[in-house]
């Protein structure tokens, strides 16, 4: 029988500062050993073709009688593929294609064009801008920019969980006698108009120029660096631009002349009303409250008459949500996968004559609940058991370091061989189960919130391959749970969650992972926010591998020596309420010890918190 008791602190994991790094490259899926296929349940469409090799196979400088060509290799069937190139010179824009194929698999081909009589006859410096793959059969359009961001996707298609091959080094320069770059010399800067004050609009003229041009571009500049979207001849100010500098940079065109630009005289927007920051707390889940903390006593209205007044509002992606009116806000699901944030908007006079907001964002997208929020009604930290009778037992938490009533949710377990929390896999704001059995059929037991099974569905088959699966969080940034898998040749695989209970496309994340015996997923324990990775490699050392938020990794190092001695460890979230996520071990006595986290990465202690761990066949 278990027994749940405080104790002195076990023997503490001592932190090591060694030189150990390991780059944990983000691999193709082509380069797997095995294939492995997506749940056939979860599909939620075609995937996304991406570029995953980009060639120039002509000179890097042309000229007349010369043609332009690209190589190149997508991950799946394209209709035609076009590469979008502007002169930096002119900023007139000119498209390669890649001739139409309707082959299945792995597709790779050339695109061509002539120097003369084509679009890129005029002399410049030719910069890859995206690269648009359309689809056989009228599966739709995926459009790649030149940073291997999606930016434009089909509806219906599903993103691909890689990013495209490297797409530098595909540039090149047309030197054409025939058609020589001139400049178009301007003789008179733009001019900004407007009033420099928060949510004025300011208006550009386009300056003068020798010759007539017949095109302009805009480009808004906060302290010298271009403010992202603001490319229009008018821009309302911005929280961000307060006591900041401002101007704009007008870039004139004229078919065969060289685009040149001019940047108009700087403004600095300002505002007499002053405040501390907020603060915002909570936890950036769905279902979580969130806090916003304004100190209304630090408002000054400096040399402005009249009363002050403070509204709040809640943002999402920038955008006001509507009703979120007070300084507490419940997360929806709408909210998952987006920055919110929260803002207090001070006002002076009466009519209104100043206005100025403070807002503070999230530092991480909104996720779903990951495993580390427990399984019953609580938010707290639970444990599941298998025993020899192959009954599965929860072990709930009070938030506080103490342990509430064990009881049974479950019979027959015995089935399966993994088994693990996977947090809130569904959608429905409830922890669910998933589990394996050893005919690698994978299947997910929804939880309905207070400790108990909404009927299961089987979301996978051949996962057999696998030596092991545990749960991610919210591993690609995407605000759904994720899965991460282990092939025994050492390859990890992500599985992204779609939201619903399924997977997206799969993706290879790291190699060389067999070198660990025991891998798992404490969520976040280095304090960045992102979900991070856990491994023991054979030396009985403890090894920390950072997530980045983004299905990627930040640093690999050593936490921890002598874990060798424990059979068991996992991660199931905060057991003391400190805030920070910790670490549970089993050892060779069957005693269940934790080891506290830091939020930084390391350690704040260790104790036993029970005994009899050693007889249950499986804990998560």
């Amino acid at each position: 029988m278990t027994t749940f008791s405080s104790v002195r602190p076990a023997a503490f994991v001592h932190s090591v500062r060694t030189g150990f790094y390991i780059l944990l490259a983000i691999l193709l899926c082509s380069a797997l050993a095995i294939a492995v296929p997506p749940p056939r349940a979860t599909a939620a469409g075609t995937t996304a073709p991406l570029p995953t090799v980009v060639v120039r196979t002509s000179a890097a400088t042309v000229g007349p009688g010369s043609v332009i060509s690209l190589s190149f290799t997508l991950s799946g069937p394209a209709k035609e593929v076009g590469f979008t190139y502007v002169n930096e010179d002119t900023l007139e824009q000119a498209t390669l294609y890649g001739p139409t194929s309707q082959l299945s698999g792995p597709y790779s081909a050339q695109a061509k064009v002539p120097v003369d009589g084509s679009a890129f006859q005029r002399t410049g410096r030719y910069k890859l801008l995206s690269v648009n793959i359309m689809l056989p059969l009228g599966q739709g359009v995926v459009r790649y920019g030149r940073d291997g961001n999606i930016l434009f996707l089909s509806q219906g298609l599903e993103a691909p969980t890689q990013r495209p091959g490297a797409l530098d080094g595909v540039d090149f320069a047309v030197n054409n006698p025939n058609f020589p770059l001139v400049d178009n010399p301007n003789i008179k800067p733009p001019s900004i108009t407007g009033v420099a004050r928060y949510d004025q609009v300011l208006t550009t003229d386009n300056g003068s120029w020798t010759q007539p041009p017949t095109g302009f571009a805009y480009q808004w500049l906060r302290n010298g660096q271009p403010i992202p979207g603001a490319t229009q001849n008018t821009y309302r100010i911005a929280e961000a631009d307060l006591d900041q500098t401002l101007s704009v940079r007008v870039t004139a065109t004229r078919s065969g002349y060289r685009a040149v630009s001019a940047s108009s005289l700087p403004l600095t927007p300002t505002s007499p009303i002053t405040a501390t920051a907020p603060t915002l707390q909570g936890k950036l889940i769905v279902g979580e409250k969130l806090t916003g903390v304004f100190n209304e006593g630090s408002v000054s209205s400096g040399t402005l008459a009249g009363p002050v007044s403070v509204r709040y509002e809640w943002v999402r992606k920038g955008t006001v949500i509507s009703g979120a009116t007070t300084k507490t806000y419940t997360l929806q699901a709408a909210d998952r996968g987006a920055v919110v944030g929260f803002r207090a908007v001070v006002q002076v006079g009466n009519p209104v004559t100043a206005t100025r907001p403070f807002t503070v964002f999230g530092r991480t997208v909104v996720r779903n609940k990951p495993h580390t929020t427990g399984f019953d009604a609580g938010a707290s930290m639970d444990l599941f058991a298998r025993n020899a009778a192959a009954n599965l037992l929860l072990y709930p938490t009070d938030g506080a370091g103490h342990w509430q009533a064990a009881r049974t949710i479950g019979f027959g377990w015995d089935v399966f061989d993994i088994v693990f929390n996977a947090g809130d896999f569904d959608g429905d704001g409830f922890n669910d189960v998933i589990a394996r059995d050893h005919d690698g059929s994978l299947f997910l037991y929804p939880g309905n919130g207070t400790g108990g099974w909404l009927p299961r569905k089987q979301i996978g088959w051949r996962w057999d391959v696998f030596d092991s699966i545990i749960a991610a969080g919210d591993f690609s940034g995407d605000g759904t749970n994720d899965v991460l898998a282990r092939t025994p040749l050492g390859a990890l695989v992500l599985y992204p969650g779609n939201g619903t209970g399924g997977f997206k496309s799969p993706g290879a994340v790291g190699q060389g992972w067999n070198a660990l015996s025991q891998v798992f997923s404490p969520g976040d324990f280095d304090g960045d926010g992102n979900p991070d990775v856990l491994g023991r490699d054979s030396g009985g050392n403890l090894r920390l591998y950072g997530g980045n938020g983004n299905g990627g990794w930040t640093t690999a190092r050593a936490i921890g020596t002598g874990w060798n001695v424990m059979s068991r460890i996992g991660g199931a979230g905060d057991f003391n309420g400190d805030g920070f996520n910790d670490v549970w071990a089993i050892d060779a006595a069957g005693q269940l010890n934790m080891y506290y986290g830091s939020g930084i990465g390391g350690w704040k202690g260790a104790g036993v918190v029970g005994w009899g761990w050693g007889g249950f066949t499986a804990v998560f």
